[in-house]
């Protein structure tokens, strides 16, 4: 067997032996024993027993993670979906450092206490990595969904925009909050973790939707952090529910209404900037038209902004990750050849839309992958740098991130 400077590995997860195969299968095809270690397991799973044998499985690694929506994915297709599972990412760099940081939320519903977590999450994953005062070449972030905005920009201020922020927000199978994630030994339902890359490996980013925008457009002119009351000076619940012909039928269905499954494929777009005269966006995921008849979403949307009403199709959710995994490896820095491996976020939104098919995404993510190890995590919140380098959180998106050498 050819070594690799980056594997992956993932099995069904009951006992502690389940793990113990799946890392010895890790060890088996890595270069020697990984310097960074990131999990992706089902939140069905013991996370302290979890993360207490990796720690012991793996002394010394830098080892970070989140709970995923029904599994992981990485060349193989999907694992024990819907089941208890664990998939382990490693990578072996000598020449690299890298460090994990954690830190929980004292008060989920504070901006400031937030930011102080994130910062004190940085400040951690910075010492561990002996790089302090040192640019990374790029932060990976998992948390607790509801708060990414103030991550990202907190970790923005902090680097002015110098780094590229990518990652995906905790998840478990229904939306009930049974959610993790964790850093070294540290886990919490609701904080942040963070890896700092200092890698000796050129890195390349990609951050898109696979949706395209319609005509429909409005101006949100009224809304607070996630909620939009008004889109025109009109209930916003309402608008929507035209721009998509009667979602949902008002007439007949009781409010509150919870939108999320059936809006998964007429999401709002926000344009964020764009290339040659070519819009692109930043998704908002509808969640709930309220009592009041506004307009709940993952997202926070100002007001002023426009909205777009985007469409999308299985087809094009289930080929989109190798598109942008071809544009992650066209992003890289240099121009280097030799692709070892990545790492994929894909909103577990669209998954839930396309599951029945979820196993083609594997093949598409293959080819532009060059068959190199990728592990893919389905996440309730995705974080990423667009491609006029603006760092955001946004929904039913897909970022990859690919290692060259």
């Amino acid at each position: 067997m050819n070594r690799k400077l980056i594997a992956t590995s993932a099995s069904a997860y009951n006992t502690g032996q389940d793990l113990s195969v799946a890392a010895e299968s890790l060890l088996a095809q890595l270069d020697g024993k990984p310097d960074l270690l990131i999990a992706s397991y089902s939140s069905l799973c013991n996370t302290k027993e979890l993360v207490d044998d990796l720690g012991e499985l793996f002394p010394g690694c830098a080892i970070a993670g989140a709970s995923t929506c029904r599994g992981a994915l990485t060349s193989e297709g999907l694992c024990a979906f819907g089941q208890p599972n664990i998939a382990l990412w490693g990578l072996c760099d000598k020449d690299g450092s890298y460090g994990v940081g954690f830190a929980a939320f004292e008060d989920a519903s504070d901006r400031e206490t937030i930011q102080t977590a994130t910062a004190k999450a940085l400040d951690i994953a910075l010492a561990k990595s002996g790089r302090n005062g040192e640019l990374p070449g790029l932060i990976w972030m998992h948390a607790s969904p509801g708060n990414e905005e103030a991550i990202v920009e907190t970790l923005d201020g902090i680097f002015d925009g110098d780094v590229s922020i990518v990652g995906g927000s905790a998840a478990d199978e229904s939306l009930e909050g049974k959610w993790t994630c964790f850093a070294g030994d540290s886990i919490g339902v609701n904080g942040v973790s963070l890896i700092v890359f200092f890698s000796s490996y050129d890195i390349g980013t990609s951050f898109q939707s696979g949706y395209a925008p319609t005509e429909k457009q409005g101006t949100a002119t009224r809304c607070k952090g996630r909620i939009v009351y008004e889109i025109d000076g009109m209930p916003a619940a309402l608008v929507y529910n035209s721009w998509t012909n009667n979602l949902i039928d008002m007439d007949t269905v009781a409010m509150p209404a919870n939108v999320l499954g059936s809006s998964t494929l007429s999401p709002v777009g926000i344009a964020v900037g764009d290339v040659s005269g070519i819009p692109y966006f930043n998704l908002a995921h509808p969640e709930t038209y309220t009592e009041e008849m506004a307009l709940s979403f993952f997202c926070e949307i100002e007001e002023g902004q426009k909205l777009t009403l985007m469409s999308g199709s299985q087809d094009n959710i289930i080929s989109r990750p190798g598109r942008v995994a071809n544009e992650a490896i066209y992003n890289s820095d240099s121009t280097a050849p030799e692709v070892i491996g990545g790492l994929v976020v894909f909103c577990g939104g669209c998954l839930l839309a396309v599951e029945p098919r979820a196993n083609e995404i594997s093949g598409h993510l293959n080819t532009s992958m060059h068959n190199q190890p990728y592990l893919g995590c389905f996440t309730f919140g995705e974080q990423g740098c667009l491609m006029g380098g603006e760092n955001r959180h946004g929904n039913l998106m897909i970022s990859v991130t690919v290692f060259k050498l």
